[in-house]
């Protein structure tokens, strides 16, 4: 894995732009891409309290072709988090984890604890 990029979201949340393409294989060229990683303070605690609220937790953001959201993709909301224009709830439907990451962030998830 390669980190292309780091910044800082105005909200203080680091964040980085990884390249993990050297991952691939002949078999499976497009399996890895470009990455969001972000480093939020969680809002809630997990279950197994790996994730404890008040303290930063990895927030993945990844590639996938197979559902249409390309490295130019991943890119583009690098930047926009960078500038304010986007955060990362706006993201959660390629959140790494989905719900779990959401619950983390203090996202409605209904009544469900991760």
């Amino acid at each position: 894995m390669k980190i292309l990029e780091r910044a800082i979201m105005p909200n203080g949340t680091e964040i980085q732009l990884e390249d993990w393409s050297e991952h691939n294989t002949a078999e499976y060229p497009n399996i890895y891409g470009f990455t969001i990683g972000a480093y939020p303070i969680a809002k809630n605690t997990s279950k197994n309290r790996l994730i404890q609220s008040r303290n930063k937790f990895r927030l993945t953001i990844s590639s996938n072709p197979y559902m249409e959201y390309t490295n130019d993709d991943v890119k583009n909301d690098f930047e926009a988090l960078k500038t304010g224009s986007k955060t990362l709830e706006d993201l959660s439907e390629h959140f790494w984890y989905g719900r779990r990451d959401m619950y983390y962030l203090g996202m409605d998830v209904g009544n469900e604890e991760y």
